[in-house]
Formats: structure tokens, C-alpha cells, sequence
């Protein structure tokens, strides 16, 4: 989970979800140990016969031993990281997110087209639901921060950029 994390300036505020160098490490590292299911059933056993029921079993399990190998590396390379500015120096709102894997994209948007800044919500199907901060444009388009197990913290964020906004249109 990328974290938000309020960065706030004089003219700009800034909210920064990244995932971190380390938890891509942890993530590629994890990826490593379903792979000794292969290794253990299939390389190290010499199997001699192949059309056999032991052996479409242990060819059963490496391979979704290797399957989890593969999220875990994608969650490693993919994870997004993501920056949301308010700037009121140049009167500009903008959106950017990357990945090792992904360019960088960033979008840019007039402060005045900012329409509404929420708390979002994602409800799990198991375990307690996740917050993030929620930014709707006028066109539409919603924007999100990355997410947080703490209501009240976005909640405050929430709080910040609105006190920001609010000096604003002053």
C-alpha cells in the first residue's frame, strides 16, 4: 500500500503516495519462495515417468506455485506511485504517477476546476476497508491518493487541502 504522506509549502501542498524501495524489494524477495515449489517437485525429484498421477499433481502445484511468483514480481515492478499538488502560485492542480515499469504521466488542471474533495472508501471482502483522498474535476475525472487503514488521517488531509483551497478564493 502506498501511504499518503502531506508535504505542505507556502504557495503548494502536496500529497505523495510512493511506494518505496523497499517494499518492492520485500515484494520481489517473496516472489522468490513459491518458486522452490517447482524446484523441489519437479527439478530435484528425477521423475522417470511422466504420464503418471504424482506427477501432474506436483506439475499441478508448481504451477500455481509459479502463478503466485509471477503476482508477487508484477506487485514488485507495477505498484504505483503517485503525487497530487495544489499549487496556488500557478493556480494549477496536478495529478502524475509512475512505475518501474510504467513512464511517468502527469496531468494538469486549472485550481478553478477542482470540484470536490472527499474521503474515499474501498471496502474489502475480507478485513477492514481502506481510505484514500478522493479529488473530483469538473469534466468529471476523479483523481485518488494512495490509501491509508486510518479514516481520521485522510480525514485531516482532507481538512488541510480544504483550509489551502479555502485561502485560495480569498
Amino acid at each position: 500500500m502506498s501511504h499518503p504522506e502531506l508535504v505542505e509549502h507556502e504557495d503548494r501542498i502536496e500529497i505523495r503516495s510512493r511506494m518505496r524501495v523497499g517494499m518492492r524489494i520485500l515484494l520481489a524477495a517473496l516472489g522468490l519462495f513459491p518458486l522452490l515449489a517447482p524446484y523441489e517437485l519437479l527439478v530435484k525429484i528425477d521423475w522417470e515417468r511422466f504420464m503418471s498421477p504424482f506427477f501432474f499433481l506436483a506439475a499441478f502445484v508448481s504451477a500455481g506455485a509459479t502463478a503466485l511468483s509471477a503476482f508477487f514480481f508484477f506487485a514488485a515492478v507495477a505498484g504505483l506511485s503517485s503525487k497530487i499538488v495544489f499549487d496556488r502560485h500557478t493556480a494549477t492542480f496536478s495529478y502524475s504517477r509512475e512505475a518501474p515499469v510504467l513512464r511517468r504521466t502527469r496531468q494538469i488542471q486549472p485550481l478553478s476546476d477542482v470540484r470536490n474533495i472527499e474521503v474515499g472508501v474501498r471496502d474489502w471482502s475480507d478485513g477492514v476497508p481502506t481510505y484514500h483522498l478522493s479529488v473530483s474535476m469538473e469534466d468529471g475525472t476523479v483523481f485518488e491518493s494512495g490509501s491509508s487503514w486510518s479514516r481520521d488521517e485522510i480525514e485531516w488531509i482532507r481538512g488541510r487541502v480544504g483550509q489551502f483551497l479555502a485561502a485560495v478564493d480569498e
